[in-house]
């Protein structure tokens, strides 16, 4: 159904069982209908091309959404911002045809209404592009994601020029600790002057940092979100005197992959930060958490909503158990690899998190028994990732498929007891939009699951010896 103030056309599901074949064809069609559109968002589509998408022209347009239509190159792109030049909004995420070219177009044809461009992994923009944003869109405020041949300089001129209140610097091998250094002074100094727009998310992933760094960042005082993912140099000191700053102000902290932390982290974060919804602390090797249970023992618990912990073994499960049955409004739990993890903490799950809609499980020692208790009593749930859990049979399928209509994402790699069967039950009979991964390069040739009426359960029927055939005859 079309609208005159949003349409959307998402091939979310293109690797599923159901899609939307949208075609250039498809797109000059609807540009004729879209003249007083404010938002339009073409995702995922991967058949259109540049050629359909330079005909949309509107000079109402707002919003524009192309994330993953990797057909378009520099001369749609292009084309499109010429035709519609009130865009504010712009979202080109993984289009990997795109260069400096279509960049810099868009920053001289919009210019000072640019607010917001979305480029995560365009890999082939440099710093040429944030020069131009630089000195063409003094209002932006959020800018590119991930984009790794961009360089210091570039980024310098718009923590100089652009109001930013996003930066996502992760992989951005070519910024040195120098430039980031700069880049972190400008930004804070706009945010102590309560600028037009002052630092609110900062994301490094992969980066290096400075002491002076972390200094600078934890003298932000507008920061709410930071994530420091593989920061090699992060160590328990650096937390404390993040936290101790800016603990307050936090609302989502991820230190995954820094593996220089250790329990004395765990105690900062649970001392300083009042207000964190989102909790990161994946692969965490020296990190036992114990600590980390004063987080959930006090009103704080309940303003949680993501919580991942995949790949921090140590972790007791008395941590999670904590977590489990303090944070009612969780709604992404992460555990996989967590081996403590089995059929207790499911029924806790299934007990206290009604919100849940996002749980991975992956390498955890679970049964049909925990996983059926999830699905019958969390109805929200998006995404589970069961993969690697060898005792699942189809009896949890059957039990997803029945009671999860929100389901769209479930990961089965390994999984050799369920059967394709199930698989496409769930697939093409239960849910339309679903995308399973279910590789099992272990399961035994030939296997067959059903059902024992006698006791409701589901069990391997193709090794039971067959029962030789009896001819009846009719008594005389």
């Amino acid at each position: 159904m079309l609208s005159s103030s949003s349409t959307t056309f998402d091939n979310g599901c293109q690797k599923f069982s159901y899609g939307l074949e949208f075609t250039d064809k498809g797109v000059i069609g609807l540009s004729k209908i879209l003249l007083d559109v404010r938002e339009l968002k073409l995702r995922r589509l991967k058949h259109i091309t540049s050629e359909g998408i330079q005909s949309i022209a509107s000079k109402s347009l707002k919003y524009l959404n192309l994330r993953k239509c990797d057909g378009i190159t520099d001369a749609g792109l292009m084309a499109v911002v010429r035709n519609c030049p009130n865009i504010e909004r712009l979202n080109v995420c993984e289009l990997h045809k795109l260069s400096d070219t279509s960049v810099v177009c868009v920053a001289q044809t919009l210019g000072s209404k640019l607010v917001e461009l979305k480029a995560k992994d365009v890999n082939l923009i440099t710093s040429e592009s944030a020069l131009a944003l630089g000195k063409h869109c003094p209002n932006l405020s959020k800018v590119f994601e991930s984009c790794v041949k961009l360089g210091g300089e570039g980024l310098i001129q718009m923590a100089e020029s652009c109001p930013l209140s996003y930066l996502d610097l992760s992989f951005c091998y070519k910024v040195s600790k120098e430039h980031l250094d700069i880049i972190v002074t400008t930004l804070k100094a706009k945010s102590s002057l309560k600028a037009k727009s002052s630092l609110r998310h900062f994301v490094s992933l992969g980066m290096g940092f400075s002491p002076i760094t972390v200094e600078l960042l934890s003298s932000v005082p507008s920061l709410t979100h930071l994530s420091l993912c593989g920061v090699t140099e992060l160590n328990d000191a650096m937390i404390d005197v993040i936290t101790r700053n800016v603990g307050v102000t936090l609302i989502e902290l991820d230190v995954s992959g820094c593996l220089e932390l250790t329990d004395m982290a765990c105690t900062s974060i649970a001392k300083h930060c009042q207000r964190l919804e989102t909790l990161g602390m994946m692969n965490l090797r020296e990190v036992r958490g114990v600590e980390l249970s004063r987080l959930f023992l006090d009103k704080r618990a309940e303003n949680f909503k993501c919580i991942t912990l995949s790949g921090t073994k140590n972790l007791p499960i008395s941590v999670v158990k904590t977590i489990v049955e303090n944070c009612s409004n969780l709604e992404i739990l992460t555990m996989a690899g967590l081996k403590s993890i089995s059929d207790e903490i499911a029924f806790s799950i299934a007990a206290y998190c009604p919100s849940i809609m996002q749980i991975s499980f992956r390498n955890c020692d679970l049964t049909d028994l925990g996983v059926c208790q999830i699905a019958i009593h969390c109805p929200k749930l998006v995404m589970i990732a069961l993969a690697g859990i060898h005792d699942l049979t189809d009896k949890c399928i059957i039990a997803l498929a029945e009671n999860c209509p929100c389901l769209n994402e479930l990961y089965l790699s390994g999984c050799a007891k369920i059967t394709k069967q199930a698989v496409t039950y769930l697939m093409d009979c239960a849910i339309d939009w679903v995308f399973v991964n279910h590789s099992t390069p272990n399961a035994p040739f030939g296997l067959l699951m059903a059902k024992d009426l006698d006791k409701g359960e589901y069990t391997r029927v193709d090794d039971l010896p067959l029962e030789p055939l009896v001819r009846r005859t009719n008594a005389i």
